[in-house]
C-alpha cells in the first residue's frame, strides 16, 4: 500500500491496487463519526459504442443504458438493496455522468457491513427481462420530469447543438424509445466490459483504522473470481458541425440564454499539464465574468444578467467545453457582449495579477471549507483523478499557476473553439 501526505491539507491518502485490478483509496478521518464510501466505474452515457466481451467488432447500444444499468443494480432476486442499507442505518444513492457511474453510502454505524454491501451488490448483477420492463416505465417518468425543467432543457439543448450526432447530444437518461429498446442481455454485455475491477475504483473515508479496513476489503475481493481483462475498447467521440442560433419556445417567464464554447484544440497528454489546463481555463472565465469581476457588476446593473447567471468549464479525456447560462431580457446583446469580451481579454481590466490573486484566495478558501464535507470530498475525488494526481493536489497546482500560464491556456482554447448559442423564449 502506498501513502502520500498532503502538507497543505494535512491529509494522508492511502492507495492500493488489488490483485484483481481494483484501485482502492483510503482517507482516514479520526475526528469524524461518519463513514462515506464511493464505488466508481469509468463508464458513462458516452460509452454506447464499444467492443463487447468475446466480440471483435464495435457494437452500439441504446442511449441511456449506463444510467439504466445504475438503476437495475439496486434490484436483486432477494429484494431492493436500498432496504438493506436502511436496515444498517445507512443512506445510499448512485449517479451517472458522461464518463462515470458511482454508487455510494453514508453511515454513522456498521461501516464494515456497509462497505461489504456496497462491494457485493455492485459486483453481483441480477437482470431479467421482467425487471427490465418494470424499470423502463420508471425511467420514462424520470425523463419526463426533466422535460418539464426549463434550466435542464437549456443545458441539454445547448449540448445537442454543440455536439450533433454524438453521444454528448443525447440525454444521460436516454429517450423513451431508446429505453424501451434495452434488454437484459444488453445490460449484461455492458456490465461485463465496464464493471470489471480494472476499470473501477473504491474510495473510503471516515474514522476507520486503515490497515483493518484494507484487510477487510482485500478479503472481500479475494472471495470473488474475475477473469483477466484488457482496457475496454470504446469508439472515439466524434461530432458533426455545431448548430448555432437555434431557439426553443417553452412556458417560461423570461428568455434563457446558453452560450457554449466547444473546445477543438488537442488536450495535453501529460496529467499535470491537463489538470492545470482545466484549472487555468476555469480561472480565466472567472476573471472575466465571475462575481468578483467588474464586468459582472456592470452586466447586473444594466439588467442583462441576474442571480441565475453562471459559467463553467468542463473537461474530460474525450471533450472539453465552456458554458454560460442565465435568464436575460436581451439574449442577443448578452451573447454579443460575452463574445466580445473573450476576443479582447488581453486588454481587459479584470485580466490582471491583482484580480488573479484575489480569485486564488477565494478558491482556496472554498476548497479548504469543502474539506469539512466527506460527501463533497468523495464526489470530487472520483471526478478529479488524473493518473497520479487528484483532488488533494489542487492547492499546489493553483499556487503554481501564473497569469502567463492562464493566458497560454486561454489562447489555446479560444483560438480553436466553436461558438454556439441556444435560447429558450416564452411561448
Amino acid at each position: 500500500m502506498h501513502s502520500k501526505f498532503y502538507k497543505k491539507t494535512g491529509e494522508t491518502l492511502y492507495t492500493e491496487i488489488l490483485p484483481n485490478g481494483l484501485t482502492v483509496y483510503y482517507l482516514p478521518k479520526a475526528d469524524y463519526n461518519r463513514t462515506y464510501g464511493l464505488f466508481t466505474t469509468n463508464f458513462g452515457s458516452l460509452d454506447t459504442t464499444f467492443i463487447p466481451k468475446g466480440a471483435s467488432t464495435f457494437q452500439t447500444f441504446p442511449e441511456g443504458i449506463a444510467h439504466f444499468l445504475e438503476h437495475k443494480l439496486f434490484e436483486k432476486e432477494d429484494g431492493d438493496v436500498m432496504d438493506k442499507f436502511s436496515a444498517l442505518g445507512a443512506q445510499t444513492n448512485a449517479f451517472t455522468s458522461f464518463s462515470r457511474t458511482s454508487y455510494l453510502f453514508s453511515t454513522l454505524e456498521n461501516s464494515y457491513a456497509c462497505t461489504e454491501l456496497l462491494l457485493d451488490f455492485v459486483q453481483s448483477p441480477y437482470f431479467t427481462q421482467e425487471n427490465v420492463r418494470k424499470e423502463q416505465g420508471i425511467i420514462q417518468q424520470e425523463i419526463q420530469m426533466y422535460q418539464d425543467d426549463s434550466d435542464w432543457r437549456l443545458f441539454a439543448g445547448l449540448l445537442e447543438k454543440m455536439y450533433p450526432a454524438s453521444p454528448l447530444a443525447a440525454d444521460i437518461a436516454g429517450t423513451p424509445a431508446t429505453i424501451n429498446a434495452i434488454t437484459a442481455d444488453d445490460l449484461y454485455k455492458n456490465y461485463e466490459v465496464f464493471y470489471h475491477p480494472t476499470n473501477m475504483n473504491l474510495f473510503l473515508t471516515g474514522p476507520f483504522e486503515v490497515e483493518e479496513m484494507a484487510a477487510f476489503v482485500r478479503e472481500n475481493q479475494a472471495t470473488k473470481c474475475f477473469e483477466a481483462q484488457e482496457v475496454p475498447l470504446r469508439q472515439e467521440l466524434s461530432a458533426a458541425e455545431p448548430k448555432s442560433g437555434e431557439v426553443l419556445a417553452l412556458e417560461v417567464a423570461m428568455p434563457k440564454l446558453a452560450l457554449g464554447l466547444r473546445g477543438e484544440d488537442f488536450l495535453p497528454q501529460e496529467a499535470r499539464a491537463r489538470m492545470k489546463y482545466k484549472i487555468g481555463n476555469q480561472i480565466f472565465l472567472d476573471l472575466l465574468f465571475g462575481r468578483t469581476s467588474q464586468r459582472y457588476e456592470e452586466l447586473y446593473n444594466q439588467g442583462l444578467i441576474d442571480d441565475s447567471f453562471g459559467l463553467s468549464f468542463e473537461l474530460d479525456e474525450r471533450f472539453h467545453f465552456a458554458v454560460f447560462t442565465g435568464d436575460t431580457e436581451n439574449p442577443k446583446k448578452l451573447s454579443e457582449t460575452l463574445q466580445e469580451a473573450l476576443k479582447s481579454y488581453k486588454i481587459d481590466r479584470d485580466f490582471s495579477e491583482e484580480h488573479l490573486q484575489l480569485l486564488k484566495r477565494e478558491m482556496l478558501g472554498d476548497y479548504f471549507s469543502s474539506l469539512n464535507s466527506l460527501e463533497y470530498i468523495a464526489s470530487q475525488f472520483s471526478s478529479e483523478i488524473y493518473e497520479d494526481l487528484n483532488f488533494f493536489d489542487l492547492p499546489e497546482l493553483l499556487n503554481e499557476l501564473t497569469l502567463a500560464d492562464i493566458e497560454k491556456s486561454a489562447e489555446q482554447f479560444i483560438k480553436a473553439m466553436k461558438v454556439v448559442t441556444f435560447t429558450i423564449v416564452p411561448k
